[in-house]
């Protein structure tokens, strides 16, 4: 049973506002350096002040509530007066397509992994949930969205959502830091609509598609105040038991998830002919010419069209290989004692135990490090701050509901859900 809330979301004040979208940023995990400094130039009020604040590693969460609850007492960020339920569209391109995606904003009851009700798709790194937790701590805030997914193939929400959207959103903006973004927003605050809400989704069960470090963050900060609870209270629930979240539908056509590209760098470079090599055991190996990066895509989309696994690996000197699995390498694999089924034969899985953990093996990996970009790939072995690069398919999202029902976790950075849910339109402040 899931159990979610509607809530009195935290809003920029658009009378002293006059541009919500110069204010609003990306998730804070994937703004670099760079476009850190582009996020803070558009306006002083923006919200990477909160969520990437100034200040030394002490300060800078101090710093962070600080400025919080200033916003708060001028009026720049107001408390809706009501309990809603939001109503959130996305619109945006995948290539000159124009998409959406429709869900709704609401509080989710927080719950370990293991009630099998909100389920991760993928591991986590470890050292990036304290410091979400340090400033979770001291501003005791959402101020970003856990996307999940959930399934209702009869449409039931998306039927109690009809009438308001028909009318003006409430919230219609694009995102200054991606003029090709574009947010609306509207409220569900009459009481029968949110309680059909809540109805329906208590029998849902979440997959985490994106925030799995502010979902867990969230777990641990629950579980910290709870112990500080009187025992008298531990029943009762309070505030910091619910996480912001955005719920998907599953089934919309435009939901987009990007291929996470692995790019790779030894400690001693033996070149691609020697990684090849050693490979040859697993795939059918085949020399290609960089055509395009269209062409990449679309001949790896046409590989698994046909049941294949097939990837490609770039090397030096422009060196462009498409490797195939052999249909002979099954008891191999098998071989490895992993789990069986769909799981086993995911790309990304076969990436990571039949290609990285055989050049692991025989030549020493210094560092992994991940893009959905092909053109960034390439660029990155083309300067030669990285050996190779592995470009393979993305999970569909059908693969991925039921690789997460089966009880499985995809290795790190599996997916790349674009576009990212944007961080400062509605937050969750744990006094309301």
């Amino acid at each position: 049973m899931v159990d979610i809330l509607p809530l009195n979301g935290l809003f920029y004040n658009e009378n002293k506002i006059r541009n919500i979208s110069n204010v609003i940023s990306p998730p804070y995990d994937v703004i670099s350096p760079t476009f850190e400094k582009k996020i803070y130039n558009l306006d002083p009020y923006n919200i990477i002040n909160l969520i990437l604040p100034k200040g030394d590693s002490k300060e800078k969460y101090k710093n962070s509530n600080k400025i919080l609850n200033n916003w708060t007492k001028s009026n720049i960020l107001k408390y809706d007066s009501k309990k809603c339920f939001y109503i959130f569209e996305e619109n945006f391109y995948v290539g000159s397509k124009r998409k959406k995606v429709l869900g709704f904003i609401g509080l989710t009851k927080i719950e370990p992994y293991s009630q099998s009700r909100i389920i991760p798709h993928e591991q986590t790194i470890l050292k990036l949930k304290q410091d979400r937790l340090n400033l979770l701590a001291s501003c005791r805030t959402n101020f970003g969205l856990v996307y999940t997914l959930y399934n209702d193939n009869q449409n039931k929400i998306l039927d109690i959502f009809k009438n308001t959207i028909q009318k003006k959103p409430f919230i219609d903006t694009p995102a200054g830091y991606d003029h090709s973004l574009r947010f609306k927003i509207w409220r569900i605050s009459n009481i029968s609509g949110i309680k059909e809400i809540i109805k329906i989704m208590r029998y849902k069960k979440l997959i985490i598609a994106d925030g799995h470090h502010r979902y867990e963050t969230s777990m641990t900060y629950k579980e910290e105040s709870d112990s500080l609870k009187n025992k008298d209270n531990q029943d009762l629930p309070n505030p910091e038991d619910f996480i912001l979240t955005l719920y998907i539908e599953s089934s919309q056509k435009d939901i987009f998830i990007y291929p996470s590209y692995r790019i790779i760098k030894f400690k001693n470079y033996p070149g691609l002919e020697n990684i090849l090599e050693k490979l040859n055991i697993y795939f059918n190996i085949e020399a290609e010419i960089l055509k395009s990066y269209k062409y990449l895509e679309k001949r790896l989309l046409q590989s698994k069209s046909k049941g294949l696994k097939s990837f490609f690996i770039y090397g030096e000197d422009k060196k462009l290989y498409l490797i195939t699995l052999k249909p002979s390498v099954g008891n191999i694999y098998s071989n490895k004692k992993l789990a069986g089924g769909e799981y086993l034969n995911l790309d990304v899985n076969i990436v990571h135990n039949l290609i990285l953990e055989e050049i692991e093996t025989q030549f020493k990996i210094e560092k992994i490090d991940f893009t959905h970009s092909i053109d960034r790939a390439i660029e990155n072995i083309d300067n030669q701050k990285f050996d190779i690069g592995i470009l393979l398919n993305a999970p569909t999202v059908k693969e991925l509901e039921r690789i997460c029902m089966s009880g499985h976790l995809m290795p790190h950075k599996s997916t790349y859900f674009y576009p990212k849910p944007c961080t400062g339109l509605v937050m969750y402040k744990f006094d309301r």
